[in-house]
Parts: structure tokens; sequence; C-alpha cells
């Protein structure tokens, strides 16, 4: 690939992005500068800015060695993130700023993380071991935008291309497969062709990653707004990353993924609908939080029965209000006569259920252990009434009131 003029932003254009650069990364890329060490914002944020977006952190890299950051910063509180390789976090102005010397890698013999490391004063150098274009550039005040892979070019045309033989990047270190799909995902990008080609051809790879990193890259995939586009084009990749065994139609799920809110648990639910009674192992595996994984197996176990109005404080009282939303939504993403008008008298009825602070706990009950002791009953027996009780206010068979609730226990 033929190289593009490292440094050719101008000088308005270079103004401005160093006005929008935060007062501490500012104050930390002049400090090196001062010092006589070229130093740029590196990366995602100045893809984001490129991109019209807030970026999310700011990382720098410069020409200063480990132990030259370190004088640059005496007397400043500084995390020792992983000198070996070149990190140190400042923190400036209660900023935490990871800073890291410009480096070219060795081997990548594992799939995953450069055998050695070697220090440069090259940020050419630097840039040419990252993954994407958009992600190959740094911007320095003093200097302008370093671009030498053309990343603002592909920001322009709206594209996710590896850095240099996309090959030889998914060799080195394939979660860049997912994270390529990740980028696609949240941008709506396309992929370049030879990029796709290879991360086809790689997937082989994402075997070698362990299960809680794919884990992330999944979770920021499924969580980007063209998620389901991705679900369709790369069905192939996304079942070697979830060990599908390619008996899962994950393209099929493409749909409902893209009718469900951006909210962690029901875009996974959606998923992995079509996986019912695989949905728990492949969470599992991914060694997701529980939390989530409950969500989704508690949606995804609700997800064929037809939610109706009568039904929604039960559902109420067995999901919570979060999850009884997201399934209104699930369901109306999976099944047309849960959409449109359907969906929405479910949520308002929920809404009417919520302000009403509808009868759904047992703390909401209008009798408690102590009138059930009273009646005579004892031990398993008061939390089996209990529970009895509350279903059978939220079915609607009989009110949430002390008198009618002790009839019915007493029987």
């Amino acid at each position: 690939m033929e190289k593009q003029n490292v440094f050719h932003e101008t000088r308005r254009e270079a103004n401005a992005v160093a006005w929008m650069l935060p007062p501490p990364v500012k104050e930390a890329i002049d400090r090196l500068e001062g010092a006589g060490f070229a130093a740029y914002a590196v990366g995602g944020c100045v893809r984001d800015w490129l991109l019209g977006a807030a970026p999310h952190d700011y990382d720098i890299c410069t020409a200063a060695s480990p132990s030259e950051m370190q004088r640059v910063f005496a007397g400043e509180r500084t995390i020792e993130t992983g000198l070996k390789h070149g990190t140190l976090t400042v923190i400036l102005r209660q900023m935490s700023i990871e800073i890291t010397t410009f480096r070219q890698d060795g081997e990548y013999l594992d799939g995953r993380h450069p055998e050695t490391v070697t220090f440069t004063r090259r940020v050419e150098d630097d840039l040419a071991r990252r993954d994407f274009t958009i992600n190959a550039m740094a911007y320095s005040p003093a200097r302008g935008l370093a671009d030498p892979f053309d990343g603002r070019g592909d920001c322009a045309r709206g594209l996710i291309r590896c850095v240099g033989q996309p090959e030889k990047r998914f060799g080195e270190d394939a979660l860049r497969i997912l994270r390529a799909l990740r980028f696609s995902a949240r941008l709506g990008f396309p992929i370049e062709e030879n990029t796709a080609a290879a991360l086809r051809a790689g997937r082989g790879m994402l075997g070698r990653i362990s299960r809680e990193r794919i884990a992330a890259e999944m979770n920021g995939l499924l969580l980007g707004s063209h998620a389901g586009e991705i679900l369709t084009a790369y069905a192939e990749v996304i079942d070697a990353a979830l060990n599908g065994g390619g008996q899962i139609d994950w393209a099929a799920a493409a749909p409902a993924v893209d009718g469900v809110p951006l909210d962690g648990a029901v875009r996974w639910a959606a998923l992995l609908a079509g996986a019912k009674g695989r949905h728990a192992d492949i969470l599992k595996a991914l060694k997701m939080p529980n939390r989530l994984t409950n969500d989704v197996d508690a949606l995804i176990a609700w997800g064929d029965a037809l939610l109706t109005a009568d039904k929604m404080q039960y559902a109420l009282m067995k999901l919570g209000a979060e999850n009884a939303k997201r399934l209104i939504a699930l369901q109306a993403a999976l099944d047309p006569r849960q959409a449109g008008e359907t969906a929405r008298a479910l949520q308002a009825r929920l809404d009417q259920l919520l302000r009403e602070d509808a009868c759904c706990t047992l703390g909401q009950l209008a009798v408690n252990g102590r009138d059930l002791a009273a009646l005579g009953l004892r031990g398993p027996a008061i939390g089996q009434t209990l529970n009895r009780l509350l279903e059978g206010v939220t079915w609607g068979r009989w009110p949430n009131e002390k008198e009618a609730l002790l009839k019915e226990a007493g029987q």
C-alpha cells in the first residue's frame, strides 16, 4: 500500500482539534513536547473526533522511553501500568491518561500477544503495528495529524480496512476479527473486501481467544445500531465465535436483534431465541455475568408465551419492571401479532401498573407472615401460602385486601 503524506493537517484544523483536547491531555502532550519528545493523542479519540463523535477516552503515544516519561512527570501521581511494554498512566487534574512509548511488536506466537516489544522514536512505526486504518492515526497540536495509512480517507469513505496485509493482522491477533465486526456494527461502515475475506478465512483462529474477550467484543457488536447487518453478512464468523457448530442460523436472528432496543440483555435474548436449549450453555461458556444470564434465560423462557394485558401484572411479578419492558420489545420483534398497537397497549398497561404501585412483590401484599401465623400456619406453609396469595392477586383472582386474603389463606 502506498503511504500518504504523514502530516497533512491544515493549521486551522489543527487549532480546532487542539481546542477540543481535554486540558489534562493537552498539558501532558505539551510537557512531553517541551522536554523534547514528540507526543500525540492516538487511536480511537482521533477517529471519533474525525467522525464527529465525542471521544470516550484519550491515549497518548510518545517518543519518550518509560524512564524518560517518569522524569517528565516526576512529582505527579503515576501508575506503572505496563512499563515493560512502554505504558505509564499519569494522573493530571484527576484525569487518568495512559501514555505509551512508540513501539514495534515482535512475533505473535500465541496469536494474541507479541513475544517482544521494541521501542522506537518514530510515530509511523507505532501506527504500522495497529489493527485498522481508522485506528492508526495520531494527532499533535504542534505536529498535526499523523496518518500514514489514510485512516482519515477511510473515515470519510466509511470503510473498515486493515493496516497492511489483513491475513497478517488477524494472524497476529485473532481478536481483531471480532473487533472489525464490532466497529462495522457500531459505525455502519462496511468491511473492505480483502479484510472481509481474510477475517472469514481466519475465523477458526477465534478458538485461541479467551471466552471473556470474545464476550466483550460480542457485547459491543450487539449494541451497535448495525448489528443485524453483521449477523447477516458474517453469520459463519459469529458461529465460530460462539461455538455454534453450524447448527444455529444466526442470520435469521438479525431482524429480531435490530428490532429491540440497544440493551444488552434483550439483544442477547433476541440473538439466542433461535438457540433455545443451547442459549444457557453459550452464555455460560462466555462467562457472562450471572445477572445477564438470568435475564436472558427469563426472557427466552417467556418469549413464546403470548403476553396480554391481563397477564401483565403476573409478568411484572415474575420478571420485574425492567425485564417486563424488555419482554414487550422482544415479543414485538419475534412475533408480528405482538408488534405495533399491541406492543403500545402492553407498554401502557405496564406503565399503569407501575404508576399505581400494583402488588407484585410479597412486601406489597396486604398480609404478612405474622398474619398467617395467627391463623395457625407454621414453617414452610407460611411462605408457600404467601406466594400462592401473591400469584392469585397478580392474576386478579382476589383483591389485595387483608380480609379477602386472610379468608383465602384460611381455606
